[in-house]
């Protein structure tokens, strides 16, 4: 699947630059990568609300909307986006901090160690997977699945609960969700419930007890099943030692 990379900056000189980098370097990978370029956060904005992207690349210092506050505002609604901070300023690295960027670097850029950065986000990746993009009513978002406790069916949609005590509404339903969530960390418990098994303290024959005291209902039907994927789980993290 092609690495979706966008880049926001108010200088256009700088934006094709970043583009030219990105397109460099996913060529000597061998990574098929779609550069997209927004000359600002509003046009950003209103471009990934109908477009998925991968990577943010992201300047600070723009007219109108700065990086920091459009990072901020994609962490308030709960996306978890990757972003790289590329800057001339060093005064909001510990801005960085807040938001959780991948990385800060500094204009004007070292190009080997941008590839640098490029290449353990890339690896991280393609290891690790730990995202889904899902649809809300404000556009795709990011998500990092081991930040997931469980899901519940609300009709035709779902609810994910995640750790912390927040709540993502999600437009897919709890059988979409269930084929994109990786096993064996997820399992279904009951025909509305998916639960994570790391987060798992408990499993009796009707109820499952998550760590921070939510409980999930296990059906009649399932309960073998969960029981078992509840034992090959900490089974497997604990070196095969029973």
């Amino acid at each position: 699947m092609a690495l979706t990379v966008a880049v926001v900056d108010d200088d256009a000189k700088q934006t094709e630059y970043l583009a030219g980098l990105v397109k460099e370097w996913a060529d000597a990978r061998g990574e098929a990568a779609d550069i997209c370029r927004y000359s600002g956060a509003e046009e950003f904005l209103f471009d990934y609300e109908e477009r998925r992207c991968d990577l943010l690349l992201l300047d600070i210092e723009m007219e109108g909307q700065n990086g920091m506050e459009l990072a901020k505002k994609l962490r308030a609604r709960g996306d978890n986006i990757p972003i790289v901070f590329i800057t001339g300023f060093a005064d909001y690295m510990s801005a960085g901090f807040d938001v959780e960027a991948l990385h800060y670097l500094l204009k004007p850029l070292d190009t080997g160690k941008f590839a640098r950065v490029l290449d353990r986000y890339a690896d991280r990746r393609a290891v690790t997977r730990d995202e889904i993009v899902v649809d809300t009513e404000n556009g795709s978002i990011h998500i990092r699945v081991s930040d997931i406790m469980y899901a519940e069916a609300f009709g035709r949609n779902s609810v994910l609960y995640m750790r912390g005590g927040q709540k993502t509404d999600c437009r897919a339903g709890i059988g979409q969700l269930g084929a994109e969530l990786p096993q064996p960390d997820f399992v279904s418990c009951h025909r509305s419930y998916i639960v994570n098994l790391r987060y798992v303290r408990s499993v009796k024959k009707t109820e499952i007890t998550l760590d921070g005291g939510d409980t999930v209902p296990v059906s009649r039907r399932l309960y073998g099943e969960v029981c078992r994927a509840f034992a090959r789980y900490y089974t497997s993290k604990n070196g095969g030692v029973e």
